[in-house]
């Protein structure tokens, strides 16, 4: 009985050891990164990592077409743009008190051509929410729009 309860403590002190939340910001400081790279790549597996099938994952485009729900379905059409260069910067991370919910803010910048068109300088502005969950940091809602006189991505 005594090795019952022992082990029953330790993996109660093993559950309530928390995570700083400089660390949680860096996590989701490279979440975004990649699963921004997971989109432009179209790489479910990856793509799945940050989506969890419970949660509806909502998006605004830059091109400020109406919101929709994100997921790998559109990975089967072809993209509209072909894209060059593609960084996120300037991510900041703004946590709930409770350290559960996170608004992250960004800047991206880079390049894209449609068709045989000249290449166009892309440049947004936007925001995303994310979730701590059961099976990790969880993106919920992301917007996209142009910024500073630059282009968000083509209309389809």
């Amino acid at each position: 009985m005594a090795v019952i309860l022992v082990t029953a403590c330790q993996q109660t002190v093993e559950l309530t050891v928390s995570i700083s939340d400089e660390d949680i910001v860096s996590a989701l400081k490279e979440n975004a990164v990649n699963l921004q790279e997971a989109i432009l790549t179209q790489n479910s597996e990856e793509f799945n990592k940050y989506v969890d099938k419970n949660i509806a994952f909502s998006t605004g485009d830059s091109n400020l077409s109406k919101f929709y729900t994100m997921s790998t379905e559109s990975f089967d059409a072809e993209p509209a743009a072909k894209w060059g260069e593609f960084d996120l910067y300037d991510i900041n991370v703004a946590l709930s008190p409770d350290s559960r919910t996170a608004v992250l803010t960004f800047y991206a910048k880079g390049d894209y051509t449609v068709a045989e068109a000249d290449k166009v300088d892309y440049s947004t502005r936007a925001s995303s929410v994310w979730i701590s969950t059961e099976n990790g940091w969880k993106i919920m809602h992301s917007s996209w729009a142009p910024f500073g006189g630059g282009n968000g991505i083509p209309n389809n």
